[in-house]
């Protein structure tokens, strides 16, 4: 009976002490992007085929962004619900912060 309690007292203390401690995880293994970095990461992953890298492509009828003159909001509500043959990123981005990255992205791209 001791041998069957200090058994399942072993198991238990192994089972409750794996993967808890926050120091164990590597957080060094990959470097984080900055704000810029990741507006200009998810712009050319979503925007490029249309937009183009330097936003003047126009594709599919997209707008030369280099020469827009939309603020924040105006874009961050294109961005929403999508204009003419261009779809909601919403889902795509999945965050607000996201979209917030796109949109000064996109501030560099204007002349």
């Amino acid at each position: 009976m001791v041998l069957r309690r200090l058994t399942f007292m072993l198991i238990f203390a192994g089972l409750t002490s794996c993967g808890n401690d926050s120091s164990s995880k590597n957080t060094d293994a990959l470097p984080m992007e900055t704000p810029s970095e990741k507006g200009a990461s998810l712009y050319t992953v979503n925007c490029t085929s249309c937009h183009g890298e330097d936003g003047k492509m126009g594709g599919s009828g997209a707008k030369d962004l280099s020469e827009s003159q939309l603020t924040d909001k105006q874009i961050k509500k294109i961005l929403r619900k999508g204009k003419n043959a261009m779809p909601p990123m919403s889902a795509i981005l999945e965050t607000d912060e996201n979209m917030d990255f796109v949109i000064q992205h996109i501030k560099t791209l204007r002349k």
